[in-house]
């Protein structure tokens, strides 16, 4: 069990056991996974579709998340699977093993377990393979479970491997895995020209309703990436299963992603956390499941936000100390919990941007706009004129009305790259 899986556990123990010190009821601790109902890609690949990789040496893309239904690492597979060879491993953000923090340089390194050189995807050479790693193997395949959000940046690191594999002339496979917030949801802006970068490298909306398999084939005719491209589709899934409905065991992709709530609400407090205004609850099993400030009365701030009855979200008021996964140290908290009780439904962008305009509505004289974090909000956001707006009192429903046009041409085009039902 690596690192990162202990902290997280050892967290969810310390919240079970301090939960007489909030005010209200707390959410459940996480049930056990129902029976698996959803093959992945990589184990569709392994029954059916090794022919796609039989014979060739193999470089993979992967960290903590690429595991079979038994959580099996599918390095440790590869490694062991005779009908083809595994030459080279290439790592994301966060590293092999999910446990170096956001944002940090990851190195290169020797996999101890397999012997095989382990090259950076996020560090000093940048976010694309190198031609000498690509000149080790003849087809590249990319097995990472993503968030389903634009500013996460698994998705990219996919694309440039895409572009990566196109230069050199390289087979790139993608096993598809499902998206935490379902295959249906679209919501919130689309990245503009100037902020496009690594949480956001092409235009697409910040929740974009499709699996990364379905992404990968939209960006590479979309985006004339033009690399040669085979995903390997899941069985079993559909458009509006929720993570507990796939069966699949979760493993946090990255610290802050400790659980699926965590991952379905992080496109709903990310981009808030950009500002440093409010507490997201980073570091805690309540990772951008919640948003709290000394400031904000918790109990008028809720019903505030549950007037606004947006869809598959309920607001609670979440006091008290809340453990931490550094030290086990509590961490004193007053603000609300978002209780998502509809993944599918559930708009997370749209949820942060009410949250936002609420705030400032509220609290005029309490919510600042930090000019210093204005660049970091826009990045995240995609566009500038959602902050620029918000700021000057821009109603909410007009915002979203803009964000609705953006997302039309996005809508129509990425029908047809659509795997799953």
């Amino acid at each position: 069990m690596n690192t990162l899986i202990k902290r997280t556990l050892t967290a969810f123990s310390l919240l079970f056991l301090s939960a007489s010190a909030f005010s209200q009821a707390q959410p459940a601790a996480p049930k056990a996974q129902s029976q698996v109902r959803v093959k992945t890609g990589l184990e569709v690949l392994l029954e059916s579709k090794i022919n796609l990789i039989a014979g060739k040496r193999v470089g993979l893309v992967t960290n903590q998340t690429g595991v079979n239904s038994a959580g099996v690492p599918t390095v440790d597979i590869f490694a062991r699977d005779k009908r083809f060879k595994l030459t080279a491993l290439f790592a994301p953000e966060h590293g092999i093993r999910g446990d170096l923090k956001a944002g940090a340089d990851v190195p290169d390194l020797k996999d101890p377990k397999t012997g095989l050189n382990v090259y950076s995807l996020h560090g000093k050479n940048g976010h694309r393979p190198t031609k000498e790693a690509l000149a080790l193997i003849d087809v590249m395949v990319f097995d990472i479970q993503d968030v389903g959000s634009r500013t996460y940046t698994y998705i990219w690191h996919m694309a440039e491997c895409m572009s990566g594999c196109a230069e050199a002339g390289k087979e790139i496979v993608v096993l598809d895995r499902p998206n935490p917030l379902g295959g249906i949801t679209i919501d919130g802006p689309v990245n503009q020209k100037p902020f496009l970068c690594f949480i956001g490298l092409y235009p697409i909306p910040r929740v974009y309703g499709m699996t990364i398999g379905e992404l990968a084939l939209y960006l590479n005719v979309e985006e004339k990436i033009n690399s040669k491209l085979t995903v390997v589709p899941m069985q079993g899934y559909t458009r509006n299963m929720s993570w507990k409905d796939t069966g699949l065991p979760w493993i946090p992709p990255s610290p802050n992603i400790p659980s699926p709530e965590s991952a379905v609400t992080y496109a709903a407090t990310g981009t808030m956390g950009e500002l440093k205004t409010v507490n997201v609850c980073c570091g805690t099993p309540y990772s951008f499941q919640a948003v709290g400030v000394g400031w904000m009365d918790p109990d008028a701030y809720a019903n505030s936000l549950n007037s606004q009855q947006l869809p598959g979200v309920f607001f609670q008021v979440l006091r008290g100390d809340i453990p931490t996964f550094n030290n086990g140290k509590p961490m004193s908290f007053k603000g609300i919990y978002i209780k998502v009780t509809d993944p599918v439904s559930f708009k997370p962008a749209t949820t942060e941007l009410v949250m936002i305009w609420m705030l400032q509505k509220m609290y005029p004289k309490s919510y600042k706009w930090l000019p210093e974090r204005a660049e970091n909000f826009d990045k995240a956001m995609g566009v500038s004129s959602t902050r620029l707006d918000l700021a000057v009192g821009r109603h909410y429903k007009n915002i979203l009305q803009d964000w609705q046009k953006m997302q039309a041409p996005f809508i129509q085009k990425r029908q047809k790259y659509l795997l799953y039902k």
